[in-house]
């Protein structure tokens, strides 16, 4: 806030304390807020208050108002909190006895302002606020507000209930640094280190804790355990350890009581734990109430639980593995052998022979699976080969393709086309790939995925994931001989089907896969040469004249990979013509098509041709075209990625001239203007230039820096005569470039060098005698740093100021009812 902003405060208050007056939205009010709480930790802090005594007067006012407006009130209750977050501040409130006014509750609840939630959440984050220093404290504990955040914390509004939940854990975590000791740091230190005060009030939030976890009410059972849970992983000792033997007792009988609403909060809670000292002291009971959670697996709870101790980051090994073995558990059952029934338990039945909880069960055992796949978490007692092979009976199971003498429950019905399971099933399937010992299951695996890629039923998005699983598999199997046996006589096939898929989602997904997969074998030269014997560089040609624009992008992409990996292993004598046919459709695309996906992927296509080495002369003829048309689509996505070529293109170019020397030779000066000369050949300036103003602020700031680079090269070759120069008509940005020229002689901050005449009065005629202006001049006369600060600024900075928001707020109360029009 400047001297300005200071001017209109008075005012600004008048008009939020005035009742009659309509009051700002809720956005103005924070954004007033946030602009006092830049202004008091900048300013000293007595200034605001002392030298700003409208704010008092405001505070005051609102307090004595009874028909103030709740967004006010919770305004004010706010602000107050954060004039009173230093101590001289607090005294300044504290004399006048505005502390007391503002925050005593039973003022708001006469006259009913505190059945608004606003005001409830405004009270407590004004507490928040203000306690930042022991007087804050003293005051929440002498006027017994303490019980009050207790009962909010049951509010009705769960907002205001979480709010109540962070202060207290404030509180408790500001009553331990306050009162910390030198051996406080220690799991269990001794409560009688601390002072009376932070006995009486750290006991009253205990208390408070133990009779919300004992409550039969169970919202207020939920905010006791999300209490509990902040407490346990933000406060530090002795209140942690406290707090946890108090609660212990009401904490058993929950987890005992086995109730699957609280499955999830009880497992944040001893999550919490398991990160902190707790863990390893037997007092604690951590690891048993982790087991008493986890069950014999005869509950539905179980599982759910299970999930989620096998993603804990410190967890006792038997604990764990007890976990696995009960998250493998319906997977294994389902896909067992008839005479392997007998062992599974009878709640493990009932939940498999109901359709919901089936499928839940199966997707919470696969999705676990994966994430320890990922991990190459070793099985004890369980093959990897034997899980591997469950998945993949459950995919045929989905699939409709298993012996009848496995199907001994009525599973089959609820998963055959499951698309849940399936994609599910797969991603579990493509994770078990990091297993090198499952190698010898690839023909099994590559069969069943075939299956799912040939079937007509295969829904778009199970598809998707089959080929993301083959892909996996294909890269871990790609120094097996058999493998190209697969790719060229069973994929390739069904990829040329699928490629003409109706649904474009197909189609799309398809093509994405072919460039992952020639991505994956990028050095294998025998699947390169299958690529082009088995026709598939023709299908994916003819793909980039799909009717759908995201499919023609994602052909564009794989066209692109195909001839780069074709390049790299020089197979492309007899399939010279496929580069040629690529740029012909992939410059249609750019200069033709009406979607910006396919002009975006062509570009991105000639910027990875250009940063490989094999490809850099073959694609020259290219690059002016592609540089012009990219730099003037009317998509600046696509003017993006364009610049992106420029700065590839430019280091390429660049590469003979030594960067950061100080004192370039003959030889070097000559590389450098040759090498200037031809990014001018091809068009890379006007690019550069057109983009720098551009009316899209990330063009503009990619066109600034690379210029920025180009200027940084050439000013360290110090003396750099040469003849490169840049016609400035005909061209958007040489009207601009005049301009700034003339501008600037005219302050005498620019001389008049090669080739530029200009007479000493500036005349429309000036412009047009300016023709042929050297880089090096253009680049001074562009401020590019001054230029490049303006871009980094928002676009709003100027409206979305202080001055700007109370300017709003008064014009707008200077506004007449009826002279106000509704902008919409």
């Amino acid at each position: 806030m400047d001297s300005d902003c200071l001017t209109l405060l008075p005012a600004v208050c008048l008009v939020l304390a005035d009742p009659k007056q309509s009051p700002p939205d809720d956005t103005s009010l924070e954004k007033l807020l946030d602009w006092f709480k830049e202004l008091h930790s900048q300013s000293d802090e007595q200034v605001l208050l002392q030298h700003q005594p409208c704010l008092k007067e405001f505070i005051s006012s609102v307090c004595a108002s009874k028909t103030t407006d709740p967004a006010i009130l919770s305004f004010t209750l706010k602000l107050t909190g954060l004039l009173a977050g230093t101590k001289q501040g607090f005294h300044l409130l504290e004399e006048g006895g505005l502390l007391v006014c503002v925050f005593d509750r039973e003022a708001w609840c006469v006259c009913d302002l505190w059945e608004d939630a606003s005001v409830r959440s405004g009270w407590m984050q004004g507490l928040l606020n203000m306690l930042k220093h022991r007087q804050a404290l003293d005051f929440i504990c002498q006027k017994g507000l303490i019980k009050v955040i207790l009962q909010l914390q049951n509010d009705r509004s769960l907002f205001v209930a979480c709010l109540a939940n962070q202060l207290l854990v404030h509180i408790l975590n500001f009553l331990t640094s306050s009162n910390m000791t030198n051996g406080g740091n220690a799991v269990g230190s001794s409560e009688s280190s601390l002072s009376p005060d932070w006995v009486s009030v750290s006991t009253e939030i205990m208390t408070g804790e133990v009779e919300a976890l004992s409550s039969d009410d169970h919202p207020r059972v939920l905010q006791g355990l999300r209490l509990l849970s902040s407490v346990t992983s933000q406060c530090g000792e002795p209140i942690r350890s406290m707090l946890w033997k108090d609660v212990l007792v009401p904490l058993e009988v929950l987890i005992n009581r086995g109730s699957e609403s609280l499955t999830q909060p009880l497992m944040s809670v001893l999550q919490a734990a398991v990160r902190t000292p707790l863990l390893g002291k037997s007092e604690y009971k951590v690891e048993k109430l982790l087991e008493a959670m986890l069950g014999s697996g005869n509950k539905k709870e179980s599982f759910q639980c299970a999930a989620l101790i096998i993603k804990l980051e410190k967890c006792p090994e038997v604990l764990k593995r007890k976990a696995i073995d009960i998250i493998l558990l319906p997977l294994q059952c389902v896909s067992a052998q008839s005479q392997d029934t007998e062992k599974m338990n009878l709640v493990l039945k009932e939940q498999l022979s109901h359709k919901a909880s089936c499928i839940s069960l199966l997707m919470q055992s696969l999705s676990s699976l994966a994430e320890l796949a990922y991990t190459k978490y070793q099985f004890d007692g369980i093959p990897i080969h034997s899980v591997t092979c469950s998945v993949v009976l459950l995919l045929r199971i989905c699939f409709g393709n298993c012996p009848s003498s496995l199907l001994y429950i009525n599973t089959s019905t609820h998963l055959i086309g499951c698309c849940k399971v399936q994609r599910c099933g797969l991603d579990t399937l493509g994770a078990l790939s990091m297993y090198e010992e499952n190698v010898d299951l690839r023909k099994d695996i590559f069969s069943v995925l075939l299956d799912y890629l040939q079937s007509p039923d295969s829904h778009a998005t199970v598809l998707k994931k089959t080929y993301q699983a083959t892909v996996r598999w294909i890269a871990v199997c790609s120094p097996f001989p058999d493998l190209l046996h697969f790719i060229s006589h069973d994929l390739f096939p069904v990829l040329e089907k699928r490629t003409c898929d109706l649904r474009w989602e197909v189609r799309d997904s398809t093509l994405e896969f072919i460039t992952q997969l020639t991505v994956a074998l990028n050095g294998n030269i025998g699947f390169i040469e299958a690529l082009h014997t088995s026709g598939m560089v023709s299908v994916l040609l003819s793909s980039l004249a799909d009717a759908e624009g995201y499919v023609r992008a994602s052909a564009v992409a794989a066209v692109g990979e195909a001839v780069t990996s074709s390049f790299q292993q020089t197979v492309l004598v007899s399939n010279s013509n496929l580069l040629e046919e690529a740029l012909k459709q992939m410059m249609t695309i750019l200069s033709q098509d009406t979607e910006g996906f396919p002009r975006r992927a062509v570009v991105k296509a000639f910027t990875s041709w250009l940063k490989g080495s094999h490809l850099v002369t073959a694609v020259h003829p290219s690059l002016s075209s592609v540089l012009s048309l990219g730099g003037n689509d009317f998509d600046w996505e696509v003017k993006m990625h364009t610049l992106e070529l420029a700065e590839v293109l430019m280091e390429k170019t660049l590469t003979c001239c030594p960067y950061a020397v100080q004192n370039f030779g003959s030889s070097e000066k000559t590389l450098l203007t040759q090498a200037l000369s031809k990014l001018k050949e091809f068009g890379l300036f006007d690019l550069l230039f057109n983009c720098l103003f551009d009316c899209d602020r990330p063009v503009c700031e990619k066109a600034c820096a690379l210029l920025l680079k180009l200027r940084t090269l050439i000013s360290e070759c110090t003396d750099f005569d040469y003849a490169l120069v840049l016609n400035l008509n005909g061209n958007r940005w040489g009207d601009e470039v005049q301009s700034r020229y003339l501008n600037k002689q005219a302050r005498g901050s620019v001389c008049v060098t090669n080739g530029v005449t200009a007479s000493d009065e500036r005349t429309d005629s000036d412009l047009h005698c300016i023709k042929d202006i050297s880089l090096p001049m253009i680049l001074h006369i562009l401020d590019l740093d001054d230029m490049q600060r303006t871009l980094r600024l928002s676009s709003d900075h100027v409206v979305n100021s202080a001055r700007s928001l109370m300017e709003d707020i008064l014009s707008a109360a200077q506004q007449s009812e009826e002279n106000t029009v509704d902008c919409y």
